[in-house]
């Protein structure tokens, strides 16, 4: 787009009369003046600590193109707007000529199995299709891997990202979507050809404040961002998930279940094993027994969604076939080396509960101890209820910091114990490697050790800052595989 073209576009939002350099071709949109290079626009927004006004000139000295502002200023190829939110909204689908209509969009949103349903659908597209994933981990894609600051990117950033995915090749996205981002309209006018809902339970309820602004917020991706004609993968054997197919009885579904025959998408589960499970799905006329190589009921369903969405594409016959490609997913119940010493990301008290209950379930296990803690400046509201789920399916645990942020640590595990009942085998070490250290310390030979909350986080947060850290590590050093 050419400077010419874009002050047309948003002259609505224009206060006085700009001068620029009317031909100048313009390359990207950027909030961030560390990132902008030659030809950017650079849109100065009022962030809670910082102010982007503040950095006209270090834009302009980068080589920025346009620099867009609310405030009163003189000089060249700055443009002056009523709302810079406004007018960022407005542009960017328009600046990236709509890169969801040239790509297969894939969302993926719930409290729970995100990431592990993205990363079995991507092992399940990527043999027929260039795909591209967003989500906690990473942004992935022809052989780019960006660390991931948020789950979904912001606005201007998400639409970058998709822009640079099509510029090289990506056919198919493949994103988590954030309640975050869906609440702060981060994804803007994006729409998906499909969604998958995975489950909601508690979590982020200091910043939705009720669980049924949480739910409004996920129903947004089936409510406003599916395409005409898009299909929305449901589980309804979660509650959440049974209202919202319900609640979107005009769009086209697969709803999944272990209980409902009538779902298009029905399990009957076999077997559970400590090396995956055998389930019987029965789909578009077709009933087959598979083979998934992931542990836990929580990964049929989350195998089950990303099955359901892979067929829209490449057919059953076919997503059959790649249910049994081996997949493992970071941080997922990972088990460390050949003990029997798994790393989990579960920090809501559900998915805690999900992989003790698996734990347990695989009858091979004499005792579970478990090592957790829970993030700081997040909804407090669920850390006892995290200590009386960790007391009702551990035999020992050990309580310690997770990623504090600003908040005292000692109120954090506080607050977790409030939930812990007198005779529970409970110990409080704050100093996260030793309460790893300690974990395989005293596990017995039958013994299983889950370290859970931080999952494939390499990075621990206090008020000291950012330092890194990471569980998988610490449990390799204490049991001697450094």
């Amino acid at each position: 787009m050419k400077t010419i073209d874009f002050v047309d576009f948003i002259s609505k939002f224009t206060l006085g009369s700009p001068v620029t350099d009317k031909d100048r071709e313009l390359v990207k949109i950027t909030a961030d003046s560390r990132e902008v290079a030659p030809g950017s626009v650079f849109f100065c927004i009022k962030g809670l600590n910082s102010d982007g006004h503040d950095f006209i000139e270090a834009a302009f000295e980068k080589g920025a193109a346009l620099v867009i502002g609310e405030k009163e200023r003189d000089g060249k190829n700055y443009i002056r707007v009523n709302s810079v939110k406004e007018v960022l909204k407005a542009v960017l689908p328009v600046f990236y000529d709509e890169p969801d209509k040239k790509m297969k969009m894939i969302g993926v949103t719930g409290t729970n199995g995100k990431t592990s349903t993205t990363f079995i659908l991507e092992n399940m597209l990527q043999d027929d299709m260039c795909c591209g994933v967003i989500g906690t981990l990473n942004y992935k894609y022809a052989g780019k891997l960006i660390p991931a600051q948020n789950t979904t990117p912001l606005n201007w950033k998400w639409y970058s990202l998709l822009d640079d995915m099509r510029k090289s090749g990506v056919e198919a996205v493949i994103s988590e979507v954030s309640s975050h981002a869906l609440a702060e309209n981060r994804i803007e006018k994006t729409m998906f050809d499909a969604a998958i809902f995975t489950n909601l339970t508690r979590d982020h309820l200091d910043f939705h404040k009720t669980f049924e602004n949480y739910y409004q917020a996920k129903k947004k991706l089936f409510s406003e961002h599916l395409k005409s004609g898009g299909t929305a993968v449901i589980n309804i054997d979660d509650e959440a998930g049974k209202r919202l197919s319900e609640e979107l009885s005009s769009v086209r579904q697969i709803r999944i279940s272990e209980k409902d025959k009538s779902a298009e998408l029905f399990m009957k589960i076999d077997r559970i094993s400590d090396c995956g499970s055998e389930v019987v799905f029965t789909f578009s006329g077709l009933s087959k027994k598979v083979k998934i190589p992931l542990v836990g009921n929580f990964n049929i369903y989350n195998t089950a969604g990303a099955f359901a969405a892979a067929a829209l594409f490449i057919g059953a016959e076919k997503a059959f076939e790649r249910i049994e490609n081996n997949v493992s997913v970071p941080g997922r119940l990972e088990k460390v080396g050949k003990h029997a010493v798994y790393i989990d990301y579960a920090h809501t008290p559900d998915a805690m509960e999900n992989v003790l209950v698996t734990l347990r379930k695989l009858g091979i296990y004499e005792k579970i101890i478990i090592v957790f803690g829970a993030g700081g400046d997040r909804d407090s509201g669920k850390r006892p209820i995290m200590g009386e789920t960790a007391c009702r399916f551990a035999d020992k645990i050990i309580v310690t910091d997770d990623n504090p942020r600003t908040e005292d640590p000692e109120k954090i595990i506080a607050d977790i114990l409030a939930g812990c009942p007198e005779d529970a085998d409970v110990t409080v070490i704050n100093d996260r490697a030793e309460a790893i250290r300690k974990a395989v310390e005293i596990k017995g030979k039958n013994d299983v050790v889950l370290i859970a909350g931080k999952g494939a986080e390499n990075y621990q947060i206090t008020k000291s800052g950012k330092k890194f850290f990471s569980d998988r590590l610490e449990a390799e050093k204490s049991l001697g595989e450094e």
